[in-house]
């Protein structure tokens, strides 16, 4: 496993030889799918591709997905999809209610009161 300081941290990551390694279904040719399929991205650096923890997690999903579904090609990819943007809404949501939470009551009651008008009409 490689570490590498970025952004002040240290963060793992994994040669696709110690990602294989680790996640039991995961074999060469199913990694290979996976990057031509864009749903896997390893970072290039000067080691060469390298994975991150987060594409580690993924790849696990991915290969539960495929073996416990029977999930591969588009919708693998949907799903993957789906689950990437949601996982922005939720980061841009904390975004929202973090600002929210910053303004007076006043501005905050008002918001309250305009989101549930909409939830009503909508």
């Amino acid at each position: 496993m490689i570490r590498a300081a970025e952004w002040g941290c240290e963060m793992a990551r994994y040669t696709a030889e110690e990602l294989i390694a680790s996640i039991d279904d995961l074999t060469a040719p199913r990694l290979t799918h996976y990057i031509e399929m864009r749903v896997l991205r390893p970072v290039v650096s000067e080691q060469g591709e390298t994975f991150r923890e987060i594409d580690r997690a993924r790849a696990r999903l991915l290969c539960d997905l495929s073996e416990d579904y029977g999930l591969d090609g588009d919708a693998l990819s949907l799903v993957m999809r789906l689950l990437d943007e949601t996982h922005g809404l939720r980061g841009q949501m904390r975004a929202l209610i973090a600002a929210l939470a910053e303004e007076p009551d006043e501005a905050r009651e008002r918001v309250i009161a305009r989101i549930r008008l909409a939830r009503k009409q909508g």
